[in-house]
């Protein structure tokens, strides 16, 4: 009869803790970014967005106890396994991505509890703009470098923790510039397509305050002399 090895259950167990984290925190941000940015915040945007976050954190969970797990069956074959500096390195990034999992929590959900009724940035400032960029930007890479190191046996114990920490900041650098010139851009198109719809209403709204009822006597000169008087006073 055939039987999966230890080794074998953990990284299974591994893998699914990063398909769920990976995935849900994906599936979070796509929902965030079509019901949160582009569409005003809704009650299902805040309920979908908590589920969500909880498999992330499910995922989480997963990932430390079977990478626990994993690191406890190769010291018995390899003594030398904690000297791998690359192991460090992905240690030190998911810990980075934990915290990250909790400043979401803490500040990211009740700021979309508050938004409901409106789309998520179109109130904020550049200072809240960067932090809410900067903690979806660490999210991406964060899960997506640990996978890719998992991947590359190449860099086992030849490379240094601090290169692979230094690509890391840059990659988060770079997601976080992208995604805070995305956003900025899509809150300033925004603004331009709200000011666009109230001067195209504004004319009718003219009109209907200052046309006469249909009772009223029209006189040929009083209507637009009296009309082009209201609305320069208006203006």
């Amino acid at each position: 009869m055939f039987f999966l090895t230890l080794l074998t259950i953990l990284k299974l167990a591994h893998l699914i803790g990063l398909i769920m984290g990976f995935g849900g925190a994906i599936l979070a941000d796509a929902t965030i970014f079509l019901r949160g940015v582009i569409r005003p915040v809704s009650a299902y945007t805040l309920h979908q967005t908590k589920a969500l976050s909880h498999i992330v954190t499910l995922g989480l969970v997963i990932l430390w106890t079977s990478g626990a797990g994993l690191i406890w069956v190769n010291l018995i074959d390899k003594p030398e396994y904690l000297t791998n500096q690359k192991l460090w390195a992905k240690i030190f990034i998911v810990a980075v991505l934990t915290i990250n999992g909790v400043l979401v929590h803490k500040l990211v959900l009740p700021f979309l509890r508050g938004s409901i009724g409106s789309r998520l940035f179109e109130s904020v400032n550049a200072k809240q703009m960067a932090g809410m960029t900067l903690l979806g930007s660490i999210s991406l890479v964060s899960w997506v470098v640990p996978f890719v190191l998992g991947k590359a046996s190449e860099l086992n114990y030849v490379t240094p923790m601090a290169n692979i920490l230094i690509v890391y900041a840059i990659c988060v650098a770079v997601a976080w510039l992208g995604m805070f010139t995305v956003m900025s851009s899509v809150q300033r198109i925004q603004a331009f397509v709200k000011r666009a719809a109230a001067l195209t209403l504004m004319p009718n709204e003219i009109w209907e305050q200052m046309a006469p009822s249909p009772s009223a006597p029209v006189h040929g000169a009083v209507l637009p002399f009296t009309l082009s008087t209201k609305v320069a006073a208006r203006f």
